[in-house]
């Protein structure tokens, strides 16, 4: 969504000057509370003191090395979780995994943890083990690696964080509609 967006934005404002961050979960609800960004992407809810707009649910989808015991599976029993070798990113960027696999009761056998998730694909590829990732980072990537749906289904909810009170001026508020507007669209 960000190089569209972007785009658009300073074609529309080209005085107005953006300095991009690039982090998890974590990383960008400290930046939020420390005052050191005006808006980033969280998951909904947020435990930060800010305003939230939910942009779109995204499903979670299990990846898998290609020719794995379960290729002609419809779906990933997320049970499966507990006996083969499933790599993680590290705690504080896990939110999404980690909430599915609690829901569902399951203790993931965790080989590997990193906190980067093209890593997470590369160790698939190389049949390093098997892990949970949103299916809008799955998206439009042509990964040697399979993509099942989860049984139990479970999907996080993106949104945009807004700091609070009035630390966020007219051009973050305005730059929030055009996330909006184009997530809408698309």
């Amino acid at each position: 969504w960000l190089p569209p967006v972007l785009k658009e934005f300073q074609r529309d404002y080209p005085r107005v000057d953006i300095k991009l961050f690039n982090g998890d979960y974590h990383d960008v609800e400290q930046w939020l509370s420390e005052g050191s960004i005006d808006i980033g992407f969280v998951n909904v809810p947020s435990p930060v003191d800010c305003q939230c707009i939910p942009l779109m649910e995204d499903r979670l989808l299990a990846i898998l090395p290609r020719h794995s015991r379960f290729e002609n599976y419809p779906r990933f029993p997320l049970v499966e979780c507990e006996t083969e070798p499933f790599i993680s990113l590290l705690e504080s960027s896990d939110h999404d995994a980690r909430r599915a696999l609690e829901s569902a009761g399951v203790k993931p056998n965790v080989r590997f943890y990193t906190k980067d998730d093209y890593a997470i694909i590369a160790m698939v590829e190389q049949g390093l083990g098997i892990s949970i990732m949103p299916e809008l980072l799955l998206k439009g990537r042509h990964d040697d690696v399979q993509v099942l749906p989860l049984v139990p289904e479970a999907k996080r909810i993106l949104g945009i964080a807004i700091a609070a009170g009035d630390r966020a001026g007219p051009a973050t508020r305005r730059f929030a509609d055009y996330v909006v507007r184009y997530v809408k669209e698309n």
